[in-house]
């Protein structure tokens, strides 16, 4: 038991490297590469790597997604279309570090939106320590200067597209609670969700075609492309499930936390940008109310299932 515990926080913690990974190249593509171009032709290759693998199963259970045509194409749009091409943009206008500290709230907005949709709601020690993440989060994308917020200068264009990013995939992710079944082949489902997902990317590429001078990967381009496409996109999630398989979601999601951790090491070491001692202390302020919001939602479903 210790030993598969050890196993899926392994996976758990390598699915967020890769994930923050995916902000940082992100943060330097973008600067040469429009963010709809990236975002692109990263689910191309995503969906390359994965159709030998899905579409012949996606054919097996064909007449489960034909009825359910509508509400999975929603869900492709929320999660391939919306939130990841969402995130690029954004990296047009802030730091991975601030990206990545939002990301860690990712848990606490899928709690949220599952309150208002019949779900079980936030105890108060819940709400009280997600408060405390929130707080983290802020202080992370002011540097701490918090009169900068109030004083009337507001979030940039960068952290609102995150906020929305966010709301996107906590929608995502109580839909397919809602929409998927058991019996369903999980590689065929991302599949799915990432080929339609690609589609709907198809007229944002457009737009960079008719106002940007590129709309085209070039050069050493490509192996930033083809890295998002393999690491943060098919790997990162396949770890993410291994984990969750070996030992549970709430264990899984613990390790989100490390998110904001992960993204300010690769920030230093990569883009040799400093963090300061403010955006230091939101970091730890936002994996402990993650972490203890999370702890204290798996010790009430516990003690109501018992």
């Amino acid at each position: 038991m210790q030993k598969h515990l050890f196993i899926a926080v392994l996976l758990a913690a390598t699915a967020n490297f890769f994930w923050a990974a995916n902000a940082i190249v992100g943060k330097v593509v973008v600067a040469e590469l429009p963010a709809f171009t990236l975002s692109q032709f990263r689910w191309i290759g995503a969906f390359l790597i994965l159709a030998p693998f899905g579409l012949y199963r996606i054919r097996r259970q064909w007449d489960w997604y034909r009825q359910r045509l509508p509400q999975l194409v929603g869900l492709s749009i929320l999660s391939v279309t919306l939130y990841n091409t969402l995130q690029y943009w954004a990296l047009e206008h802030t730091e991975p570090v601030k990206v990545g500290a939002m990301l860690a709230l990712m848990p606490l907005a899928i709690a949220i939106v599952s309150s208002f949709f019949g779900s079980r709601r936030l105890s108060l020690p819940e709400w009280a320590t997600a408060s405390i993440a929130v707080i983290g989060a802020v202080t992370v994308i002011s540097d701490g200067q918090w009169q900068n917020l109030l004083g009337g200068s507001g979030f940039s264009a960068g952290e609102v597209l995150m906020l929305v990013a966010i709301t996107s995939w906590a929608f995502y992710s109580v839909f397919l609670k809602n929409t998927a079944s058991a019996q369903i082949d999980v590689i065929g489902l991302l599949t799915f969700f990432v080929g339609s997902g690609t589609v709907m990317i198809l007229p944002f590429w457009v737009y960079d075609m008719l106002t940007e001078t590129v709309f085209l990967p070039s050069g050493g381009q490509w192996g930033a492309v083809a890295f998002v496409a393999l690491f943060p996109s098919v790997v990162s999630l396949l770890c993410w499930n291994m984990a969750v398989r070996l030992s549970d979601a709430n264990i899984a999601g613990l390790m989100v936390t490390t998110a904001p951790l992960f993204n300010a090491l690769l920030t230093i070491v990569f883009l040799e940008h400093a963090v300061s001692s403010a955006q230091w202390v939101g970091i730890a302020l936002v994996m402990t109310g993650v972490a203890s919001t999370l702890l204290i939602a798996r010790r009430n479903l516990s003690a109501t299932a018992s």
